[in-house]
């Protein structure tokens, strides 16, 4: 009787150390993964443009100008910069039409009002950017793509640099940035408004098909 209850209690406690064993395994495992989270994790870097872009002309009336209201939102722990965006326009009715490429040039509203040059952007940890950004051709002086009333497809894609310096650990759980891409559409198109300072508004296709959106442009 005796050996028989000294064996049951021995089972007992076997059975509590492990799960003595197994609770702190998981605490273990949840103190790493809140680490991580809250202090290891890169950049995670996800792009949102508004709803609507604006077509300009710069003020000598030489190049096309996007105004693109966006946000950036970093859900990684840690900072992350962006050295530039790049900004890509092709027709989206004509098969094989030229495409051709933007930079971020400067922070503004409207590309004849008050302008900064670009900047490289530091979004912090679980943090935000927005702003208005001023897209001019990479190659100058280039054709005109949006000259016309139709249907163009945008491809924005960040250009970025983050801290390195945990090593392999870096480098196996970076996130990457991935493009993105949608389609706006330009209503009409006036050569002598745009010289004149007027802006052409380009809603978001898919938008715009939900909610409808005015064609008349404004200085």
């Amino acid at each position: 009787m005796q050996a028989a209850e000294a064996g049951l209690e021995a089972a007992r406690a076997g059975s509590s150390g492990r799960v003595t064993a197994l609770v702190s395994a998981l605490a273990l495992v949840f103190s790493a993964i809140s680490l991580y989270q809250s202090v290891l994790k890169q950049p995670d870097l996800d792009i949102y443009v508004a709803p609507v872009i604006d077509l300009a002309r710069d003020a000598n009336g030489n190049y096309e100008v996007l105004a693109v209201p966006l946000t950036i939102a970093n859900h990684g722990a840690r900072d992350g910069a962006v050295l530039s965006i790049d900004l890509t326009v092709e027709p989206a009715e004509r098969a094989g039409g030229q495409a051709k490429r933007f930079y971020s040039a400067y922070f503004g509203e409207k590309a004849k009002g008050k302008r900064t040059p670009f900047a490289p952007i530091n979004v912090p940890g679980r943090g935000t950017y927005s702003g208005t950004l001023l897209f001019y051709p990479r190659v100058a002086p280039s054709a005109k793509v949006m000259s016309a009333k139709g249907t163009y497809r945008v491809t924005l894609a960040l250009d970025t640099r983050f801290d390195q310096s945990l090593g392999f650990l870096d480098s196996l759980f970076r996130a990457r940035t991935t493009p993105i891409r949608f389609t706006v559409r330009l209503p009409y198109f006036s050569e002598q408004s745009v010289l004149r300072g007027e802006t052409i508004r380009m809603p978001n296709v898919r938008w715009a098909a939900e909610v409808g959106t005015t064609e008349r442009p404004y200085r």
